[in-house]
């Protein structure tokens, strides 16, 4: 099984190196390996642990809306909207229940310009234990998406476009997923270890989303496919302090496929930092993170990854952010007391 599954990255490496790639409907995020419940729910509970995820994104930043400035209401220009790139909010909590499976929540806030996408996500994955320690997960998803447009900002360039909604309009819908999710410690190893493998299809039945009456049909959220993978390398360039972490993601949808490739290099169990790339040579990512706390703190990991815009939006924008937090940790149950019981007949009887 560890054969055809490595086998299967590589395929997908290749096959990403010989596509044309484009962006996808999903919330983006640089940091997708710390946060793969995100993108499927078969991995709600994965690793026995309990885990909080906090995400904060921002694209393009300094990208602005110059409508108004050309087209205004008026007969006076107005000055550009500003902010209106891409911003992410993510938020998720996984927790195991018991060895066969596990439960997660997460919560998505994403903005695009003037549309907004509102995600509360409920997770659930079934665990099957393979042989050292490795398992295999099947998972499905209920998710809870409301989506908005802020009609009142937008500028149409035609005067009362009916197409365009006049004030701010909300629809929502439930929206499922489903997935696959295997991991191996591979502790019986002296070169690698936490192999991990995703395959995950969301927005299974894209309800169509409605603004305004008698009714605008704005957005149909397609089908998604999502496809990671990562695994640590020991010992990496013959330092045993040094730690190299390889993963992918390919996204999927209609006429659609992105990749992101992330190799990460951890230092001591503390100090992380690397490089990304997205395929659609949109942008080329720096990423930094120190998960050497103590104590209580011990799980915690801080990161942080600047966007480096590689299209001419470089011209109009800085890049982008993106911070990052994970704080995993275990709780364990002490077994119960076991207290002698004293039965009458034995109460006096002493014992050498």
């Amino acid at each position: 099984m560890k054969k055809i599954l490595l086998i299967t990255v590589y395929v997908l490496f290749t096959f990403v190196s010989t596509q044309q790639v484009f962006a996808q409907q999903d919330p983006y995020a640089t940091h997708y390996a710390f946060n793969r419940m995100l993108y499927n729910p078969a991995a709600a509970g994965a690793g026995g642990k309990f885990c909080l995820s906090a995400l904060s994104h921002h694209q393009y930043v300094g990208y602005e809306d110059r409508t108004p400035e050309f087209w205004p209401k008026g007969n006076q220009p107005q000055p550009a909207v500003k902010s209106v790139g891409p911003k992410t909010q993510m938020f998720s909590f996984s927790a195991p229940i018991t060895r066969y499976g596990g439960l997660g929540i997460g919560f998505i806030n994403d903005k695009l310009g003037y549309e907004t996408s509102t995600h509360v996500k409920i997770d659930a994955a079934g665990r099957l234990p393979l042989a050292n320690g490795a398992t295999i997960a099947v998972g499905a998803e209920v998710n809870f998406l409301q989506k908005g447009i802020d009609g009142g900002q937008l500028r149409p360039l035609v005067p009362n476009d009916p197409s365009i909604p006049q004030k701010n309009e909300t629809d929502n819908h439930p929206i499922f997923g489903a997935g696959l999710y295997y991991s191996d410690p591979m502790s019986n190893s002296l070169t690698f270890n936490n192999l991990w493998i995703s395959a995950s299809a969301l927005n299974l039945n894209s309800p169509q989303y409605v603004f305004g009456s008698p009714g605008i049909t704005f957005s149909t959220p397609e089908m998604h496919m999502h496809f990671m993978g990562g695994i640590t390398m020991l010992n990496f360039i013959g330092n045993p302090d040094l730690k190299f972490h390889p993963s992918i993601k390919v996204s999927t949808a209609p006429a659609v496929v992105q990749a992101d490739l992330t190799a990460l290099v951890e230092y001591q169990n503390k100090l992380w930092g690397g490089l990304g790339y997205r395929t659609t040579t949109d942008a080329i990512s720096v990423m930094l993170g120190y998960s050497g706390f103590q104590n209580k703190l011990r799980g915690l990991r801080i990161g942080y990854s600047y966007d480096l815009t590689l299209s001419r939006i470089l011209n109009v924008s800085s890049g982008t952010h993106e911070i990052q937090l994970n704080y995993c940790f275990e709780i364990k149950i002490p077994p119960p007391t076991i207290r002698p019981l004293i039965t009458p007949p034995f109460m006096h009887r002493t014992t050498d």
